[in-house]
């Protein structure tokens, strides 16, 4: 888990004695020489801040976590590219803003790898910031606010198989350490620390630093899905400094021991997480598909539809005819309100035709393979026949369950549905049920459960 600490840590090879000794780590300073070149901002090196800088390449992190007991360099490779006192004159030159000299020109070039993992981190960055936007809460509302002050406990994520990561949550829960922004720093470069999941909502999490032990002040909310939340190692792979909280800079003098002590037989994130996150939030039902979807101004009828957006698995489907776009609305793809293209005239039921006699330039059909399969049944032996009574729920009043009849019996197992004393005399407010769906009971359902049953009307 700390292998990434140690790699832009001390390495026990060079001195036997540099794990040992507790070295003194002073706090940040408030105000860190600053030098501008080249639009490139560097620290000065300073052996007594408490901060150092790279000699080789300039990156800039807490002293005590850096290479060698003369904490000149970030990591072994770079200590072993600095090499020559020519290298020395020109990192120095470059570090001061004075022109290199012809000798050392080459110098300021990257090593390729180098530029390849930047590279590398540079478009996963621009990926991550298209895929995930940024989000939009209600002005006033704040659910870490909201779970706290009221001790509420928030459903698991693993509880909704439909949504992202639904099924491939694991074993994230409290305690699992994270790297994640350290935001109790007056450095002018983003740093990062260690913190602790304190307690779980949903995607949200409470942290806490590393070292903050029982003291809950600086406790922050944050969705472990964003794209600043990174498994325990990301920083020292991504060349990034874990720099402690400026409140407990004073607390311990050798913090990797301290981060070696406490991860010892910690969790952490998967070190694929992101890419999970990245691939649950893909979904099959693409903008420009057409499908089959309920009338919402004649529930006995489907008409057609076209996906307009798709937004963490939820639709905006709007109807084929709109030339407005504005007759639509939302639903999610795992709805039983949709359904393939052909899907009415193949079990019988009611279709508005469209229209529109020829897709328009770019709209294309959704696959079958796409929507919700329903339960086989078997209709051999007694089975649902027309004018039978049931209970059944009211789909424009969910919290009412009414005398009702079936209209029709259509194929695999699907039937139109009247609520009795209600009905036009077209039929045009009957609904689609399938005979497996949780929204319909035999008679005397509510009666057994004590539940109130709503008569016909009259």
């Amino acid at each position: 888990m700390f292998d990434g600490y140690d790699s832009c840590s001390e390495d026990t090879s060079s001195s036997s004695s540099s794990d040992e000794s507790e070295e003194e780590v002073a706090p940040l300073p408030s105000s860190l020489p600053i030098i501008k070149n080249n639009g490139q901002v560097y620290t000065y090196p300073d052996g007594k801040s408490g901060m150092a800088t790279c000699e080789m390449c300039g990156m800039v992190g807490v002293r005590d976590a850096f290479y060698s007991k003369t904490k000149r360099f970030c990591s072994v490779s770079c200590s072993r590219s600095y090499s020559s006192n020519s290298k020395k004159a020109s990192i120095l030159a470059r570090l001061q803003g004075k022109p290199p000299t012809k000798k050392s020109k080459v110098l300021q070039k990257q090593p390729l790898v180098a530029k390849l993992a930047a590279y590398a981190q540079y478009q996963a960055t621009l990926q991550n910031q298209a895929k995930t936007k940024a989000a939009v809460p209600v002005e006033g509302f704040s659910w870490g606010n909201y779970i706290n002050s009221n001790s509420f406990t928030a459903a698991p994520v693993t509880c909704f198989k439909h949504a992202p990561m639904g099924t491939c949550w694991g074993d994230i829960a409290e305690g699992v350490r994270v790297e994640v922004p350290n935001t109790d720093c007056s450095l002018p470069t983003k740093v990062f620390w260690i913190a602790g999941i304190v307690k779980l909502a949903g995607y949200n999490a409470l942290l806490r630093y590393e070292g903050f032990e029982n003291d809950s002040s600086l406790d922050f909310w944050c969705n472990i899905c964003g794209s600043d939340i990174h498994p325990v190692g990301w920083c020292a792979t991504s060349g990034k400094p874990l720099v402690p909280p400026r409140t407990i800079q004073h607390k311990y003098t050798n913090w990797k021991a301290f981060l070696v002590k406490r991860l010892t037989g910690a969790k952490t994130l998967p070190p694929d997480f992101s890419q999970k996150v990245s691939e649950s939030m893909q979904y099959p039902f693409k903008t420009s598909m057409r499908v089959e979807v309920v009338d919402k101004t004649h529930l006995c009828r489907t008409r057609v539809a076209v996906v307009e957006s798709v937004i963490g698995g939820r639709l905006r489907l709007v109807y084929e005819e709109s030339e407005d776009k504005t007759d639509d609305f939302w639903c999610h793809m795992y709805s039983p309100l949709i359904h393939h293209i052909g899907w009415s005239r193949s079990i019988g039921h009611r279709f508005k035709r469209s229209d529109i006699t020829k897709k328009q330039d770019g709209h294309f059909d959704a696959p079958p393979h796409l929507f919700m399969k329903v339960k086989e049944v078997d209709a051999a032996g007694e089975w649902f026949k027309e004018g039978m009574k049931l209970e059944a729920i009211d789909p424009l009043n969910l919290s009412a369950i009414c005398v009702a009849t079936i209209r029709k019996v259509l194929a695999d197992g699907y039937l139109m549905i009247g609520i009795d004393g209600s009905e036009a005399a077209d039929g045009s407010d009957w609904f689609c049920y399938h005979a497996t769906s949780p929204s319909i009971f035999p008679v005397g359902f509510c009666e057994i459960n004590m539940i109130e049953l709503t008569p016909p009307r009259g």
